[in-house]
């Protein structure tokens, strides 16, 4: 029996209470999460009262935006963690791949947080800030897509080999 992600063992002693994560579950757990965290940061930031009211340069549409899709970014980290912990037993696909899960999550991460950062940073910033905020992210992103690579090449391209190589031998059989 399936409830809240966890199983009963059954008379043969499968799963014994193991927790099963399938792909509805994940979905539902996460994305709904991070869909409702950038809608209210949407809809909030764009009601009059939110940018109307200020607290010296900033604005409370701006603080509520910033604190709406930095969640979604953080619900989105967390998830990619739990994927790579978990993966979702109708998600096999996903194995050889596995170790590609959070460095393209940081990537992504990393290059969304740049705009998001603004909206509580710009304010503050002056010229020369803005060229070391910049020069930040850049490493950042830089960074990020250097972790992808060298994950592909220590974990992933070998794993893929493998399950491709079985693949065709399964076929030819």
């Amino acid at each position: 029996m399936l409830l809240y992600g966890l199983a009963d063992s059954d008379d043969a002693g499968n799963l014994e209470g193991r927790n099963v994560m399938n792909s509805r579950k994940w979905i539902m757990e996460y994305g709904v999460a991070m869909v409702l965290a950038f809608l209210f940061a949407v809809i909030l930031g764009h009601i009059p009262l939110f940018r109307e009211t200020t607290v010296g340069k900033l604005h409370a549409s701006d603080l509520v935006q910033f604190i709406g899709y930095g969640g979604a970014l953080l619900i989105a980290w967390f998830g990619a963690r739990q994927l790579v912990a978990e993966p979702p037993d109708d998600w096999k696909w996903l194995l050889p791949y596995r170790a590609l899960v959070l460095p393209v999550t940081a990537f992504a991460i990393v290059a969304i947080s740049y705009g998001v950062l603004l909206y509580v940073c710009n304010p503050f910033l002056n010229k020369s800030g803005k060229g070391i905020y910049n020069w930040m992210f850049i490493v950042g992103i830089v960074a990020a897509s250097v972790w992808i690579i060298v994950a592909w090449l220590r974990k992933c391209a070998s794993q893929v080999a493998a399950t491709e190589s079985r693949q065709l031998k399964k076929q030819a059989a």
